[in-house]
């Protein structure tokens, strides 16, 4: 496929490729609500989110087009993890605060 139609199932890759890097990062901030706090603990936390959220651009990048670098792919990502954030993360976010809210009566209880 040539031209402007051959385009397309790049950046839908790309789209994919973001709401996997999307999924990452609500997972993270699970993680950090859960075992964050301390500075380091944070910083490791921040560090693998970033390697890891690298690594699925790079390899994202690299299946779909041959990593060449496409300014619509990178909006593509960027859309597919706009997705995420603004469906699944408030949701599973929400979640983890009323499970802490119920961790923390229980442990008012057993006090």
């Amino acid at each position: 496929m040539t031209g402007t139609v051959g385009e397309v199932p790049i950046f839908l890759g790309a789209v994919y490729g973001g709401l996997v890097i999307g999924l990452t990062f609500t997972a993270f901030r699970v993680l950090h609500a859960l075992f964050g706090g301390g500075r380091i603990s944070d910083a490791l936390l921040d560090a693998l989110f970033y390697l890891l959220s690298g690594g699925i651009a790079a390899l994202t990048l690299f299946r779909i087009n041959g990593g060449a670098l496409r300014l619509y792919a990178l909006l593509g990502i960027g859309a597919g993890i706009f997705a995420v954030l603004r469906s699944v993360d408030p949701l599973l976010c929400g979640i983890v605060e009323k499970l802490q809210n119920l961790r923390g009566k229980i442990t008012k209880k057993r006090l």
